[in-house]
């Protein structure tokens, strides 16, 4: 399983948790997981190239 996918996921486990009353934290640290994860697919489709 790619590393971004594995950020997103838990990232917004963490967001779920920390929505659900574990605390303000949480909430923080999921928003941090999920935008990294989404910020890794942006950068690795930007290195890929069209036409080898």
């Amino acid at each position: 399983m790619p590393l971004w996918l594995v950020l997103i996921i838990a990232g917004l486990v963490v967001l779920v948790l920390g929505l659900a009353g574990l605390g303000q934290f949480f909430i923080y640290l999921g928003l941090i997981g999920a935008v990294v994860g989404v910020v890794l697919v942006m950068v690795g489709r930007g290195e890929r190239r069209v036409g080898g």
